[in-house]
């Protein structure tokens, strides 16, 4: 498992992932950005932060925008708001982050744990997150007890 909650590494994706970004809070401006979105062309590197890093850009940028939009759409009927994908720029992004509506309890910060985006479309290559260290395996009290 990657460390979510530890230190962000010093990398320029990692620099970039922290800058100033627009949200796109309504379904209207969802719309309208998903449409030029779609558009862009070009090498994109799809990237999930909880997982391992791709090495090139995704080769089907299509099948990753519909996976991305089909859970963002997930809550359209729930939400009278969108509030999900955040972007460097709104009209020529180059970092893109999509949030899964259903994981963001604590995107404001209240539970302490830190919420990472589901999707990050970028221009600029991904670098993975630390590994979590290894749990030290628990001993029961019977097995101290035998030792």
């Amino acid at each position: 498992m990657r460390d979510t909650n530890g230190p962000l590494p010093a990398t320029t994706f990692w620099q970039t992932y922290q800058g100033k970004f627009a949200g796109v809070p309504t379904w209207t401006g969802f719309d309208r950005f998903w449409a030029a979105f779609t558009q862009t062309g070009g090498a994109w590197f799809v990237f999930d932060p909880e997982g391992d890093a791709p090495t090139a850009p995704v080769a089907d940028f299509a099948a990753a925008l519909a996976e991305a939009r089909a859970c963002v759409e997930d809550v359209r009927k729930q939400r009278a708001y969108c509030g999900t994908v955040f972007a460097d720029d709104l009209a020529a992004p180059g970092f893109v982050k999509v949030f899964d509506p259903w994981k963001m309890g604590g995107v404001c910060g209240g539970s302490g744990e830190r919420v990472m985006p589901r999707w990050v479309f970028s221009r600029i290559a991904p670098d993975a997150l630390p590994l979590l260290p290894d749990a030290p395996e628990k001993k029961g009290l019977f097995a101290r007890l035998r030792n």
